[in-house]
């Protein structure tokens, strides 16, 4: 890790708002380390899910997509610094910066024994993509991102927004 590459990260995180990413880690200089292996991780589970058209997870990649946009990266940051699982947070990018939409999510609960999450992104074209899975129960946070609405009394869940709180 280099200097200016953790500057970088800090940077975005204090312009985004976000700052307790950093401020409340104990000690707070260990937040950086931990969350660039974070996008290591999730660098690594795009490849091998997608191979050569995995999104890049990048510092700089970081910063191009927030100057173009900065509630997407806001709402991606806030779910970078729980306990989430590189392919939920995959999941995520791809709702927020891929326009991909939620065809299909299934929960499975049973207290103190099981949690399972499926989610099923389709493309807008149409492109069914392969199951998102996690047994993370830190992964369930995620779906408070989701906006609910209907449209005609049917349900639907759409999008991937920041918490205002």
């Amino acid at each position: 890790m280099s200097r200016s590459s953790a500057t970088m990260l800090e940077e975005i995180i204090r312009q985004a708002g976000e700052d307790w990413l950093i401020d409340t880690c104990v000690p707070p200089d260990a937040a950086i380390p931990r969350l660039q292996q974070t996008l290591e991780q999730l660098q690594a589970t795009a490849g091998a899910r997608l191979g050569n058209l995995a999104p890049e997870f990048s510092e700089q990649a970081l910063l191009q997509e927030y100057r173009r946009n900065p509630a997407g990266v806001r709402a991606f940051l806030q779910v970078l610094g729980g306990r989430r699982s590189p392919e939920m947070l995959l999941m995520a990018w791809r709702i927020i910066h891929q326009g991909m939409e939620l065809k299909s999510i299934e929960l499975t609960y049973r207290r103190q024994a099981t949690f399972n999450a499926t989610v099923v992104l389709e493309s807008p074209d149409g492109t069914e993509d392969a199951p998102y899975r996690s047994n993370n129960i830190h992964d369930f946070a995620l779906f408070r991102h989701i906006g609910i609405l209907e449209i005609d009394t049917n349900p639907v869940f759409e999008g991937f927004y920041p918490l205002h709180i």
